[in-house]
């Protein structure tokens, strides 16, 4: 049995890894994260500025640099991903797809 094959996903999975490798090369400096003051001191804390300090530096510990390279990964994994399947879906037999 043929089916009519859609490619639409396929140029959809292009499409988000070439927004992905385009976002990880562009780095805005609005999207650009504080770099962390190191292991931020709990015991030192007098002020309401010292508690956002140790704060921000502790969240900054845990986020990527730039915001753009994240998106951008997740972009291209996502799109790969898609390709992916749906190569394998046009393999499959049409009666034995569970999805």
């Amino acid at each position: 049995m043929s089916r009519k094959v859609e490619y639409t996903p396929f140029l959809i999975g292009l499409a988000l890894i070439g927004l992905g490798l385009a976002a990880r090369r562009v780095e805005p400096e609005s999207l650009r994260l504080p770099e962390p003051g190191g292991r931020p001191d709990l015991r030192n804390i007098r002020s309401g500025r010292d508690a956002a300090r140790a704060m921000r530096d502790g969240i900054a510990a845990l986020v990527p640099r730039n915001l753009t390279k994240s998106l951008g990964r997740t972009m291209i994994l996502m799109g790969g991903a898609l390709v992916a399947i749906r190569a394998l879906d046009e393999i499959v037999d049409e009666d034995t797809a569970k999805y």
